[in-house]
């Protein structure tokens, strides 16, 4: 049969397509908040950087019903799962509405009604996460993660700086038998060593045999991989703590990496940093999303970190597949989509293949 193939490549290293489940864009549109109107502007990049699948992650600012989020929600859902477009979207990872503290994000309406949650629910049938946070939920009983719940939605625990433990381990007994997640940890999140929070639910593999955690599971997390969002001594702690197939590294990419660049994001205007690894609120120290990439995240795991490149590769693949229930991507195996990246010895990526069809060649796209 691969005598038979009509094309032969040869690599040092072959791993299978890096899978971002926290991904905003990275333009096509002036405003951020519409990047996805334009989704096509993204995927073509994507595979530049070994991405060949992603959640676009969407935010609901408080005139999310009418200011055209619903068309943009309606335009992803119609390319959720095409391949000739590039980069695969694989859903929705919906970034609130209903979250205590914003960090960058445009003010929502964090009170929104069932009705009109199911309403907003209703529309995203490919949505795989929802980041949600517990001290906002628990005033109604948590149904709105119940609500997730009974539709396959993995609720991502996150933007809580005052949880209490009492409010995370509601949240995680409601969501039970479902493994939650938490959304980019450490950021727009607090951590005390007497009093816990979303962080130090998030750094342990296995609960303490004590009352009120029988039965849960510790929930899995994201992290931010430019080492700017979270300090590479805090990151080296989380990979201590936590397996591999616990961990997805994320981009919370907001821009492409053009230092300096100004753009809009509702309404505010946001600024890329002079090292062009983040996105600030124009004059703030606000962080606003990452203009780094999957590939800078893995090779930083295996230069930094001295994480082995199987577990490295995982951390930006098959685990974040994992957590998002995405099927066939993630793993070279049979029945997967095709998705490879070939590498040299150095972690240069030297080209990407998306269902077996080449998206990227480093000799002739450079």
């Amino acid at each position: 049969m691969v005598k038979m193939a009509k094309h032969h490549y040869a690599a040092d290293i072959v791993l299978p397509g890096f899978v971002d489940i926290h991904n905003h864009g990275m333009g096509g549109a002036e405003d951020l908040v519409n990047f996805w109107q334009n989704a096509e502007y993204t995927q073509q990049r994507l595979p530049k950087y070994g991405v060949t699948s992603f959640l676009a992650t969407l935010v609901f600012p408080e005139t999310c019903f009418t200011d055209g989020t619903m068309e943009t929600i309606q335009f992803v859902e119609s390319i959720v799962g095409d391949s000739s477009r590039g980069a695969v979207c694989q859903g929705v990872h919906a970034e609130g509405p209903i979250v205590n503290d914003l960090g960058g994000l445009p003010k929502g309406n964090n009170q929104m009604s069932m009705t009109e949650f199911n309403q907003l629910l209703d529309s995203m049938p490919s949505c795989k996460l929802m980041t949600i946070s517990p001290h906002i939920d628990v005033q109604s009983g948590y149904e709105k993660i119940n609500a997730l719940v009974q539709r396959g939605i993995v609720p991502s625990l996150g933007h809580d700086r005052v949880a209490s433990e009492a409010e995370i381990l509601g949240a995680l007994q409601a969501a039970h038998p479902t493994q939650c997640h938490v959304t980019h940890l450490f950021n727009v999140t607090n951590f005390h060593h007497r009093t816990p929070s979303l962080v130090n639910f998030g750094l342990v593999d296995v609960f303490p045999n004590i009352p009120g955690y029988e039965r849960l599971a510790p929930p899995t997390v994201e992290i931010i991989g430019d080492m700017c969002h979270v300090h590479p001594l805090t990151v080296g702690i989380l990979l201590k703590a936590r397996c591999f197939n616990q961990i997805a590294f994320i981009s919370d990419c907001t821009a492409e990496s053009v230092p300096g660049k100004k753009l809009s994001y509702s309404g505010r205007t946001m600024e890329v940093s002079a090292d062009g690894k983040c996105l600030f609120v124009s004059g703030t120290c606000t962080l606003a999303g990452s203009c780094c990439t999957s590939h800078d995240a893995f090779k930083s795991l295996v230069n930094i970190f001295h994480i082995s490149i199987g577990e490295a590769s995982a951390m930006v693949s098959e685990t974040p597949a994992r957590i998002a229930h995405l099927k066939n991507v993630g793993k070279v195996d049979i029945g997967y989509r095709a998705d490879l990246l070939l590498m040299d010895e150095s972690l240069n990526l030297k080209q990407t293949f998306i269902a077996g069809k080449k998206c990227f060649d480093f000799d002739s796209d450079s």
